[in-house]
């Protein structure tokens, strides 16, 4: 191959690297010509932009959204450039003979997007985003004391195996929501055991409802526990607390109790 030849088809290897349509030959071929110095053409981005542009509105507009295509052609005035005096460049033929099949027309127009939209990350400051607000059990509770009109509480007092812990729960039957604090509630294995809260409503069930399942990870501090209710509770009278097998139980044969909070 002449020299005319080999940089023809690097032109060629170049254009389908961009699009990158290239099977694993193809590759190598592209990445041992790149080294040839014969093939060291300036073939820059704003010279590919100068030819898909001109090609695209040399005979009708591509079918694209109006808006679209008006950005489009907005941000390729700027990567226009304008040829040396010298006249030292190299034409992009290869990217010619792309442009005039019918089948890589879509594929042009997803390039100029990429174009734009790499141009725009660049230029276009950055909007501030609004911090993504967790609900927290805390927040939670916060917001039940805030808004609940007909809120109840009640302190819990462990049993004598439980008797350094403390804590609160408080309730609304009108939300049907609550929370429980509790403090150095020792921490349980959840492989072994977790406790349960039990809500004590004779006006519902002579059987106390399931109020949900809970961990305790550390045994310092305070955590906040909600209260899971699957059945409506009306009149809580006292505020239970067992410790289980891992998962709870339906019915507790309340082996072992550790807190209990009476409703005043």
């Amino acid at each position: 191959m002449n020299d005319q030849d080999i940089l023809s088809r690097f032109e060629e290897l170049e254009a389908g690297h961009i699009l990158g349509d290239l099977d694993p030959d193809e590759i190598k071929e592209f990445e041992m010509l790149s080294l040839d110095p014969r093939c060291q053409s300036d073939l820059s981005l704003e010279l590919t932009a100068s030819a898909l542009e001109a090609e695209f509105l040399k005979d009708k507009d591509p079918d694209l959204p109006k808006k679209l295509l008006e950005r489009l052609r907005k941000g390729m005035e700027e990567f226009v450039v304008d040829e040396p005096e010298d006249g030292a460049v190299v034409r992009p033929v290869a990217w010619q003979r792309l442009l005039v099949a019918p089948q890589t027309g879509w594929a042009m127009a997803a390039l100029l997007a990429i174009f734009f939209v790499a141009k725009s990350f660049v230029e276009e400051p950055l909007v501030a985003r609004p911090a993504l607000v967790v609900n927290t059990p805390e927040a939670a509770r916060e917001t039940l004391v805030a808004k609940a009109g007909d809120l109840i509480e009640s302190k819990f007092g462990g049993t004598e195996r439980y008797s350094q812990m403390s804590g609160t729960v408080i309730w609304s039957d009108e939300l049907q929501e609550g929370y429980m604090s509790l403090t150095n509630l020792p921490a349980n294995d959840p492989n072994a055991n977790q406790y349960q809260l039990w809500i004590v409503d004779p006006a519902r069930d002579e059987k106390p409802v399931d109020g949900g399942v809970f961990d305790i990870s550390t045994n310092d501090g305070t955590v906040i526990i909600p209260i899971s209710n699957p059945l409506a509770v009306t009149n809580p009278q006292a505020f239970v607390i067992t410790l289980e097998q891992p998962g709870g139980v339906v019915v507790s044969k309340q082996e072992v109790v550790v807190a209990l909070a009476k409703s005043s």
